[in-house]
């Protein structure tokens, strides 16, 4: 008998809950909430099924409502009711800690938003079916989930993000078989969250903005705010960190929103951030970049060295910062550096039904493998689409041939959307939900920032690059492959001037390289474009406009596609386009 396994990211009604008790602190743009990024995914005897995220259905940027129609969707892909499955799987395991949430106001939420029994009658009120629920602890689900797509099976494992259960960051041995967690930090020590109160401080969204702030800092001087972070993030001995300012949260509802710590921020900065000019809210964010990757490379350091474990898998939502990352690449203490596809809480859904498979003795390895585990855009409703929206749609006889039709015309400087295949999971579009232009055009990148996507014009873009191609155009070993687009690299000096549009201002990039065996299409692309240019490289970013998950329908393709004003989307096996285009 096959062994279905369901996992799910989210809770019970977090933000419903906390704007009926908290309604001040919930009424700006930040969320300072755990069970957001809600997804689900189903594994079976080992193998991923299906996976997505629950932002891409219900269109809320990550979505903090259960992910029912994310479990809608891997149910119909395997063609399996929920009473089919053998577990189902949460990525957060607050049961172990029912007694930390003492005040009356914290049991009621306990009670109602985060205990098993909540999260159980929640599904059995959906399904009918009482669920046989496995509550996983937050930071293994994070682990396993990438663990699957890591090139090795033994290394120090670090999961990093602003909160899961009590801890803010776990450090694991990771060895074929067997994982053993060596460290765990609390959420007082929490780099996430102080990265997320800085974001918060500058007048962005907390828990979604932090890569602006990742953005801003290469254009800062990190040396006018030193001394402020050099004192907010205090390093001590064997990997110890202190946070003072998250130490000052006395109740329930402080500690919940970390009002003191920052009001503790705001006096020690001296200065209202949220209204302060562009340079200085680089600067204040590049100090704090070049903090947090002092903390992270010490802490991670410590314990390579006293595990001698040099392979390095990354993980969590802070792992996504890939200026740290690239900094731990290039410092010469780790060896390989994994960051896996879905980092941030959406991937623990992952993470979690992986977990359970993995003590069942039914390890899920996909080494290299790409997350295509979404739903794919059929031509028939595509057509239907483009008709209703007054578009010219034009059909190919082959994958192979829209791919070269998309591939000429972004070397003609034009800019297309390719939606084709399943849609990815995780934050990345990796060729499947991408919007692609010509990385030797420097005016691409104003035009897609402002124009197109409508977001800061400071904001970079990334290149996707052929696996064998990527170390001539970017500072990369000969074979080295990031295929998730989650590290950090120089582009060589020698073609800079070749690549302006997906160069940072610091002559960085964050670099996605595509192989010919987990990739094919996409890979195909790319080739074609090099044919027609001399180099496979693309500018390669999200399709979706600013506050906008990635598209999903045929609808949405085709309504972005009107919206954005670029020249054509691919999609199908149908090219569509504007009738008064060529």
């Amino acid at each position: 008998m096959a062994m279905f396994t369901l996992g799910f990211s989210g809770l019970v009604q977090t933000e419903t809950f906390l704007q009926s008790h908290f309604t001040a602190q919930m009424a700006g743009s930040s969320r300072i909430i755990q069970g957001l990024d809600s997804a689900a995914a189903l594994i079976k005897d080992g193998q991923i099924i299906a996976a997505a995220a629950q932002e891409r259905f219900d269109r809320e940027k990550k979505s903090g409502a259960f992910p029912f129609e994310a479990i809608d969707f891997c149910l119909q892909t395997a063609g399996v009711s929920f009473s089919d499955l053998d577990s189902v799987c949460g990525n957060f395991d607050f049961g172990r800690y029912a007694i930390a949430f003492q005040e009356p106001l914290a049991r009621q939420y306990f009670e109602e938003c985060l205990s098993p029994r909540a999260l159980a009658a929640h599904l059995t009120r959906r399904y009918g079916t009482p669920p046989n629920l496995v509550p996983v602890d937050h930071h293994l689900a994070h682990l396993h989930c990438a663990l699957a797509s890591a090139p090795f099976d033994q290394g120090l494992g670090v999961v990093m993000d602003a909160a899961g259960e009590i801890g803010s960051l776990s450090v694991f041995r990771i060895q074929a078989g067997s994982t053993q967690r060596l460290a765990r930090y609390p959420i007082h020590q929490s780099l996430g969250v102080f990265y997320s109160l800085i974001t918060q401080f500058l007048g962005f969204a907390f828990n979604e903005d932090e890569y602006k702030v990742m953005g801003l800092a290469s254009f800062g001087d990190a040396d006018r705010y030193a001394e402020f972070f050099t004192d907010a993030i205090r390093l001590h001995p064997e990997g110890r960190i202190e946070i003072p300012c998250l130490e000052m949260n006395s109740d329930f509802g402080e500690r919940l929103f970390f009002t003191a710590s920052m009001r503790a921020i705001e006096k020690g900065l001296g200065f209202g951030g949220a209204e302060a000019p562009v340079e200085q809210k680089a600067d204040v964010s590049a100090a704090l970049q070049r903090r947090f990757t002092q903390a992270v490379m010490h802490i991670c350091a410590h314990f390579a060295e006293r595990e001698n474990l040099h392979d390095l898998l990354l993980s969590g939502g802070c792992a996504e910062n890939c200026m740290t990352a690239g900094a731990m690449r290039t410092d010469g203490r780790f060896g390989r550096i994994h960051v896996g596809y879905a980092s941030g809480d959406d991937g623990t859904a992952l993470g979690a039904a992986a977990a359970r498979s993995f003590a069942m003795g039914q390890p899920v390895r996909i080494p290299q493998g790409m997350p295509f585990f979404g739903p794919a855009p059929q031509l028939d409703p595509a057509m239907t689409a483009a008709s209703r929206h007054g578009l010219r749609a034009t059909t190919f006889a082959s994958e192979r041939a829209m791919l070269q039709a998309a591939a000429a015309e972004v070397a003609e400087d034009r800019i297309v959307a390719l939606c084709n295949g399943p849609m990815e999971y995780g934050a990345r579009a990796l060729g499947n939900r991408s919007l692609l232009a010509l990385p030797s055009s420097a005016a691409n990148k104003e035009r897609i920032n402002l124009a197109i996507k409508k977001r800061q014009n400071y904001r970079p873009f990334a290149p996707a690059v052929t696996a064998e191609a990527a170390h001539l155009y970017f500072d990369l070993a000969a074979g080295e492959t990031y295929p998730y687009m989650t590290m950090l690299t120089h582009v060589r000096p020698e073609h800079i001037g070749r690549l302006p549009a997906i160069t940072h201002v610091d002559g960085t990039a964050r670099v996605q390289t595509v192989d010919r065996e987990h990739n094919p299409s996409f890979y195909y692309l790319l080739t074609q474009l090099g044919e027609r240019t001399g180099v496979p490289v693309v500018l390669n970013t999200s399709y979706n406009v600013n506050h906008q998950p990635i598209v999903c329908t045929e609808e949405e393709a085709v309504t972005t596609f009107v919206e954005m004003g670029i020249d054509a989307l691919y999609i199908a096996g149908a090219r569509i386009s504007r009738q008064t285009d060529p």
